[in-house]
Order: C-alpha cells, then structure tokens, then sequence
C-alpha cells in the first residue's frame, strides 16, 4: 500500500479523538498519528505536535516519499533515529523550518505548551501522559499540593496548577525546568507562585521528610536509566522501590500517587511488584487501585506502565 493511503487511513482511525477535541475546553492538537506496525509501518511512529510531524524510526531506513505525503496535512516534518539512542534530537527534513529562537506552541486539554521539535529525544511533552495529566487535574482542588518528580518540562506541574493547586516540580536539568517556568507563563499562571526545585529527586524528598512538607498529590514519572544525582546510577527495575517508599513518605493521608514507567522489559505484573513492595516498604496502605491503558490513539504495544493508588 502507498504512503499516502497508510496515512490517510491512519488518520481516518483517529478522526473521531481528533474531532472531539478540536475545540472548545478540551481543545488538544497534539496526537500519534502513525504507531508503527498496527498502522502499516512497522519501526516507525509519527507523532503530530500541532502540524509539526516527528517522524521517529527504529532499524528503518526512511520511507522514501514520506515527506511529500505527510506535508498534505502536516506543516513540517522532522525526522528522529532511535538507533542513534533514544535521546537523539530530531532533525528537520521538510516544510516549513521555524526561525531561531522562534517558540512554537501545541495544546492538550485547553493548555498550551512549548514544543521544540529540535530539543533533544522528546519535543517538549510526552504524549502518551496526556491521560494523565488529565486526571492529575481532575483529582486535585484549588489549594492542595501537589509534588511532580523528574519533573522535564512541567506538563503534570501546569496541569496541577490549572486546577488550583500549589505545585513542587523537582528535575535536574535547569535548562528544563526553565522550561517548565515558561509554560506556567504560556497559560497565565505565575511561576512566582510555585516551587522549581533542581536537583536529585531523592534528596529532596529526604527535605521534605525531614522539614515535614507534605503533599495531596505525587507524580513519579523516572527514567529507565540515568546517571547522576546521589544515586550516580539509576536503574527502575532495581531502585523503583526506594523511590516509591520516599515519595509515599511524604503524602498526607488520602493523597493520590501516580508512578509510571516506559521501560520496556518490565512487564506490569513485575512493574505492579515494585510499586507494592515500596508502599509496603513505607507502610503505607491503599484504599484505590488503578491501572488505565494508554490513550486510544496509541494503538500499538501498551509499553507505559501505569499505577494510580490513593492512600489511607
């Protein structure tokens, strides 16, 4: 089948999703448009960040035409090598090429976010959470806290404050968390009024035990692997635990508690494990499990997993 019918059809499965929130308080304009075999191309997703396509490829060479079919709808079309290493920046291959310094901006559920398709191995948001952030807004009132580690760019920090509440966002990348400050300022919210916090995430939620802080809400959302920090070296199948066990710390009773992790060898029985063993580890008990899917346009492997707990 030619390039042009697979993209075609593969809107047409998502034109339902995309129609819903075109407009209105939910407008989003950022989906996966392709998700590899599940749409007729095998090691390769594009996802569209508001008419700008990042086409990422695993052990593929690139389709040859895919730029002159997708800038019928996209505006355009950037190309990221997974070979080169997940954290590889995506390149420009065609359409338009946004200026130097220019910000382009994306939506997702009413709030707008900076992307930079350019910006190393993600554009800015990550969008196989934007349930998540959903729901992070959904379970949150105006005046409760809410805690967002390995913060990136915010996204759950911003949909946190859209909701009211006081957030604490805690990353190690200055650059991002500066980020992260802009996108509060994209939506009108001041940074002035919520807490960026650089550093390792363990020692800071060892502070915050320490000085009594507590929060209503926790976002863990931790890399596969990692160096730096206390830790020097971070792996989730091994320290996911730990961390489960120093964020439950510091939650008031009732809080909500998301931990998430793409790792892709970790099957969710044994992801399911480790969140377990670190709640039972902070002897902190559970009124609500849940476990929900990843968003509908995602069509292929349910490679995010996902575990919300409320605690008593």
């Amino acid at each position: 089948m030619e390039l042009q019918s697979i993209l075609t059809q593969a809107l047409e499965r998502r034109q339902q999703l995309r129609g819903k929130a075109a407009t209105g308080p939910e407008a989003t304009d950022a989906w996966r448009v392709v998700d590899g075999e599940t749409d007729g191309l095998p090691g390769l997703t594009i996802d569209d960040f508001a008419g700008h396509w990042v086409v990422s490829t695993r052990e593929r060479p690139w389709p040859q035409g895919l730029e002159s079919a997708a800038l019928r709808w996209a505006g355009s079309v950037w190309w990221r090598r997974l070979e080169r290493g997940d954290k590889a920046a995506a390149d420009w291959v065609a359409g338009a090429q946004p200026d130097p310094g220019a910000a382009l901006t994306m939506r997702e559920h009413g709030l707008r976010y900076e992307i930079d398709p350019a910006a190393g191995y993600s554009p800015g948001l990550f969008l196989d959470q934007r349930d998540n952030r959903r729901r992070v807004r959904e379970r949150l009132q105006p005046g409760r806290r809410m805690l967002n580690l390995y913060a990136y760019t915010c996204g759950f920090s911003v949909a946190a404050a859209a909701a009211g509440a006081v957030t604490s966002s805690v990353d190690l990348s200055g650059h991002s968390l500066a980020w992260g400050k802009r996108n509060f300022e994209l939506n009108g919210f001041d940074p002035a009024a919520h807490h960026f916090v650089r550093g390792d995430a363990f020692e800071w939620l060892s502070q915050f035990a320490r000085k009594g802080r507590r929060f209503d809400l926790a976002v863990a959302d931790p890399p596969t692997f990692s160096r730096g920090g206390r830790r020097k070296v971070w792996r989730v199948e091994h320290d996911l635990p730990e961390l489960v066990a120093a964020t439950a710390a510091v939650l008031n009773p009732g809080a909500w508690l998301m931990v998430s992790s793409n790792c892709r060898r970790l099957e969710p029985t044994g992801f399911f494990n480790l969140v377990e063993d670190g709640l039972a580890t902070a002897g902190r008990s559970v009124s609500l499990r849940e476990a929900p899917s990843m968003p509908d346009d995602f069509r292929g492997s349910d490679y995010l997993n996902c575990l919300w707990v409320r605690l008593v």
